[in-house]
C-alpha cells in the first residue's frame, strides 16, 4: 500500500480517533496470502493540523471507482479533512499503486454521530477507474435480508499489532459474527453499569477473543469466510484505546446502508 516515503512515516502514524465508550480501530492476526483479499485497501488520511502525520484506515473496493471505508477516518472534530492516499494491489505497505483523492471525491454519511459512533460509513470516489485483476477486486454487497448471525468471518487490515507497531504486510483474522443481543450484553458487562452501550440494529459485532482489529484497520472489510467476497461490515470501533479488552468488536452493518450506497453512488456508476 504505500510509497517509499510512507516507510518512514509508519512509525509515527495517529492510528484513529478518541471517542466516548470505545475505540475506533490486527491483534493475533495471520499474514495474508498474495491475492488472498484483492478487494483490501489501504488508507492514509491527511488532515490541515498534521500534514506529516496522516491516519492509517482500510476500505473496501465495491467497483471500479468507489471505496467504501468508515465515517470517522475521513472526519476530525477539529480538523478538515485535506487529501487521502489510497493504496491498493499489495500485500506490502510500500508497494501498491497509489491513488491521490481530494476532500471534494469523499463522502461522509450526514448522520455520521462520533459519540455513540452510528453511521459510521463513508465512500472515497477515486480519479480514475481502477483497473481490475487478481490482485485488484471488488468485494459484493451484503444481502438485505441477512442477519450473518453465526457466520464466520474474516477481517483483513495493516492495524496495530501485539507489539502496538503498525503492520508492514496485510494480516487477517478469522471470527464468527455474534448476535447485536450477545454483543450488546458482553458490553454492558464489563461497563458493570457505569455507562450503557446500544449495540444498534445497523451494527454488526463479531468475537474477538480469537484475535480483533485495531487501530489501523478502522474502515476495513469484514467479509463472510466462504470465498464469495461478501462485505458484511465495515471495522468501526472497540473497547478499549490500546485493543486489549477482548469483547466483541462492533462494525457498520453494510446491509443497512444499501440504499445510501446506491443514491450516493448513482448505483455505482462513476
Amino acid at each position: 500500500m504505500i510509497l517509499q516515503l510512507v516507510v518512514c512515516l509508519l512509525a509515527q502514524l495517529s492510528l484513529g480517533f478518541g471517542q466516548d465508550r470505545g475505540s475506533l480501530r490486527i491483534m493475533n492476526g495471520t499474514i495474508a496470502r498474495d491475492k488472498q483479499f484483492p478487494y483490501q485497501v489501504g488508507l492514509l488520511c491527511y488532515f490541515a493540523n498534521s500534514p506529516n502525520n496522516p491516519n492509517l484506515c482500510g476500505g473496501t473496493i465495491i467497483s471500479k471507482r468507489w471505496i467504501l471505508t468508515a465515517a470517522h477516518c475521513l472526519q476530525d472534530p477539529s480538523f478538515e479533512l485535506q487529501q487521502v492516499i489510497v493504496y491498493v494491489g499489495s500485500l506490502s505497505v510500500h508497494e501498491s499503486e497509489a491513488y491521490v483523492v481530494r476532500k471534494s471525491a469523499t463522502i461522509v454519511h450526514k448522520q455520521f454521530n462520533r459519540k455513540i459512533v452510528a453511521n459510521d460509513i463513508a465512500l472515497i470516489k477515486l480519479p480514475r477507474d481502477l483497473t481490475f485483476n487478481a490482485r485488484i477486486q471488488p468485494a459484493r454487497l451484503a444481502y438485505p435480508k441477512d442477519s450473518y448471525v453465526g457466520k464466520a468471518a474474516i477481517v483483513s487490515g495493516w492495524g496495530l499489532t501485539t507489539k502496538q507497531e503498525a503492520s508492514r504486510v496485510l494480516q487477517y483474522i478469522r471470527a464468527s459474527i455474534l448476535s447485536n443481543k450477545e454483543c450488546e450484553k458482553q458490553w454492558n458487562k464489563q461497563l458493570k453499569g457505569k455507562s450503557r452501550k446500544l449495540v444498534l440494529d445497523s451494527f454488526i459485532c463479531i468475537d474477538s477473543r480469537a484475535g480483533l482489529p485495531c487501530h489501523g484497520d478502522s474502515g476495513g472489510p469484514l467479509v463472510l469466510d466462504d470465498g464469495s467476497k461478501t462485505l458484511v461490515g465495515i471495522v468501526s470501533h472497540g473497547y478499549d484505546d490500546k485493543c486489549l479488552v477482548t469483547l466483541p468488536d462492533i462494525l457498520t452493518r453494510v446491509s443497512s446502508f444499501l440504499s445510501w450506497i446506491t443514491e450516493q453512488t448513482g448505483g455505482l456508476g462513476q
